[in-house]
């Protein structure tokens, strides 16, 4: 959560003065009914400070803003309709016949559902930042790979090897580029096998063809566990 600034404390100060100074100036009974609507309203003013924490965290990119903005929604519609609700128990509770259960049980509802409903929010806003970042992350090794098969091609003049390494390189650059735990294996072996292929194409080793299929095998295998995993 991150800093909250001044200006947002300043605002939930003059909402909960509005609100009290609305609640103790007009000449109404105050009885239990009152009471449950009046600290149930405060307590949604008060809410909307980490609400505000938990919509915009302490990142600054404009993607965490537009994700944030549904969790700040919520606690604003959730003010509001406590705002709303309360103003009706202080006019239902001035006759003096509304049921104190059911007064604090509609409050209570408000407060529920809001909090569920947020967290909710949340949660997805999470779950798809989540998803950014692991994406973004985990396309290092085909790049890698990709960039250094284009570049074992200009290290041969054997004809042959220079068919399959153009080959090697063009599966590399169209395969999914997204890693994941699940198919961490195969990768492993593909890191392992071009690894080995690198230092044959270096070594002008005349075992590099072989080692390249080697590669297109593992390369083979990778791709079919990733989009096994995805199923």
């Amino acid at each position: 959560m991150n800093k909250i600034r001044p200006q947002v404390y300043a605002i939930i100060l003059v909402i909960a003065a509005v609100f009290s100074a609305v609640a103790f100036l007009v000449p109404i009974e105050r009885e239990e009914v009152f009471w449950i609507g009046y600290v149930s309203g405060i307590i949604a003013i008060l809410l909307q400070i980490p609400v505000f924490g938990f919509a915009y965290p302490s990142q600054t990119q404009l993607k965490s803003k537009v994700l944030g903005y549904p969790v700040f929604r919520i606690g604003i519609i959730y003010l509001a309709v406590q705002m709303i609700l309360s103003f009706v128990l202080f006019a239902a509770g001035n006759n003096g016949d509304f049921p104190i259960w059911l007064a604090f049980l509609l409050c209570l509802i408000v407060l529920a559902g809001a909090l569920i409903l947020g967290m909710s929010a949340n949660m997805a806003r999470e779950a798809i930042a989540n998803m950014e970042t692991v994406k973004s992350a985990d396309t290092t090794l085909m790049k890698s790979l990709a960039g250094r098969a284009e570049a074992l091609v200009s290290r041969t003049n054997d004809p042959v090897l220079m068919k399959e390494l153009k080959k090697l390189a063009e599966d590399i650059a169209y395969s999914d580029p997204v890693s994941s735990p699940l198919i961490a294996e195969q990768e492993y072996a593909l890191s392992g096998a071009f690894g080995q292929l690198e230092a044959a194409v270096t070594s002008q080793n005349p075992g590099a063809v072989d080692l390249c299929r080697n590669v297109a095998i593992a390369l083979s295998d990778r791709n079919s566990a990733c989009k096994s995993a995805k199923q």
